[in-house]
């Protein structure tokens, strides 16, 4: 019985420690992904920018829509891609934290002279 129980608290603690990781391991992919469309964005504009990275997120189902994602570029084609959202950590269905997250991604062309 005592084997049973410790073996129950184990998964229970491997779940919650998930849980709470998720959130951030979601931030650091969604980070790759900015930088990716920043990279794109220095040779494209800004509305196949703005519909490259909108389906990159919907594939990888990030809750992200159009007013989360803010894109800028300047004349020297640097390209910063801004995103504002929320996630949480929840055990069981049952909400824990709410956490609000900004990422950004900048990348600037490079233009090889050889």
């Amino acid at each position: 019985m005592k084997k049973l129980f410790l073996t129950a608290v184990a998964i229970a603690a491997v779940i919650a420690v998930g849980s709470a990781v998720k959130p951030y391991w979601d931030k650091y992919w969604l980070g790759k992904d900015l930088e990716a469309g920043a990279v794109y964005g220095t040779k494209n504009r800004l509305d196949h920018t703005r519909e490259f990275l909108l389906n990159k997120l919907q594939e990888e189902g990030y809750p992200m829509g159009e007013q989360n994602l803010f894109i800028e570029k300047d004349a020297k084609n640097t390209v910063t891609i801004t995103v504002h959202y929320s996630d949480k950590i929840s055990i069981f269905g049952k909400e824990l934290k709410k956490l609000d997250f900004t990422v950004t991604a900048t990348a600037r062309e490079v233009k090889a002279y050889y």
